[in-house]
């Protein structure tokens, strides 16, 4: 047993150091240069103020402006009366409908999109999203990274976390890659560590549905496993979709490779069903809820299934950077390692930037 954890643990370091380098590389890479706005866009806010500059956005109720003079401005959507943006966008609303074409004035409370002379209005306040088309690859990212520590003298128990995402966002698709890793230290115990690393792929289909494809490595030794491999497919749909909140639900398919702690590594077939929800606020200080849930019955192993829980609140301290708590529950009926823990749950305390 003991041959065959130390046999492993020469493997798992490299598999999850690329998935590492790959998130740190992409963070490092999104970092925003030094550029002037484009001067073409323009803003009327509610109480007459006029801006001018470049529009960057509009996502979780805030637009974000780019101004010469202030730099990069997050203006609440509620306070917009007009916006004028010569460039071609992609202009959602709340039904998950999309147009594409130049933003233009619209009558009182409408935005207007115009593609080929032709003129149509929406209501600003059902208008969810803004994506700029004509954006390089670097400025379609978006994503964050937190770390988070804690311990406890007099139990001997330390612990570390790190979460990273990117992601970005063109007309029909979209990708996502996140890590996920928090690692526990006790006195006279051996280390134990939970991590994941997934790449999602989705293709936006009309009426909010896509179909995502997922590649994952996962690891928990306390669930008895060194690494679990897994890819597969699904179908998805954007329940609802506002200015305040997201709820989404997806059903899937995967094959995974799991290398036991102890054991043989065994292949398995499982179904999904999962949903997330967020929950965000754009008053001073900003606040973002998550929360996903994810059942995995297994279809080749009587009577196992999983279930994946994560919930995650953020606050902002000052502009992207961030003040929050990690919750995490995990749980698998039959542990591919005989005496393994069925249940590991934990949470940490972070500090975050997002871009």
């Amino acid at each position: 047993m003991g041959m065959s954890a130390r046999t492993t643990y020469r493997l798992r370091p490299t598999v999850f150091r690329c998935a590492w380098v790959a998130i740190v590389a992409s963070c490092i890479l999104a970092w925003p240069g030094v550029a002037r706005a484009s001067g073409t866009d323009t803003v009327v806010m509610r109480n007459g103020d006029r801006l001018v500059g470049e529009v960057k956005g509009l996502r979780q109720g805030t637009l974000e402006f780019k101004t010469d003079t202030m730099g990069t401005v997050s203006i609440k959507w509620d306070w917009v009366q007009q916006l004028t943006a010569p460039r071609f966008f992609e202009v959602e609303n709340s039904a998950g409908s999309k147009f594409y074409g130049t933003i233009q004035p619209g009558a009182a409370g409408k935005l207007g999109v115009l593609v080929d002379g032709a003129l149509t209005e929406l209501e600003l306040v059902s208008v969810v999203k803004i994506r700029p088309l004509s954006q390089s690859f670097w400025d379609r990212l978006d994503g964050s990274i937190s770390v988070g520590a804690n311990y406890t003298r007099s139990s001997g128990i330390g612990q570390g976390s790190l979460n990273a995402d990117v992601a970005s966002r063109r007309e029909r698709f979209g990708w996502s890659t996140k890590l996920s890793t928090t690692i526990t230290i006790q006195e006279e115990q051996p280390r134990s560590s939970r991590t994941t690393y997934s790449f999602t792929y989705s293709r936006y289909l009309p009426s909010r549905w896509f179909i995502p494809i997922v590649g994952q490595l996962d690891r928990n030794t306390d669930l008895g496993f060194d690494l679990r491999s897994s890819a597969g497919g699904g179908i998805g749909r954007n329940l609802i979709q506002t200015n305040r909140s997201a709820l989404a639900a997806v059903a899937s398919f995967r094959v995974n490779r799991e290398v036991p702690v102890s054991g043989e590594t065994t292949s398995n077939v499982e179904a999904g069903i999962g949903s997330s929800y967020s929950y965000f606020t754009y008053d001073s200080p900003k606040t973002n809820v998550t929360l996903s849930c994810v059942l995995s019955p297994s279809l080749t192993v009587a009577h196992r299934y999983r279930v994946d829980m994560d919930v995650s609140l953020s606050r902002e301290i000052v502009k992207d950077f961030t003040a929050g708590v990690t919750l995490y529950d995990a749980y698998d009926s039959r542990p591919p390692t005989e005496g393994s823990l069925k249940n590991d749950f934990g949470f940490t305390l972070n500090v975050g930037w997002s871009f």
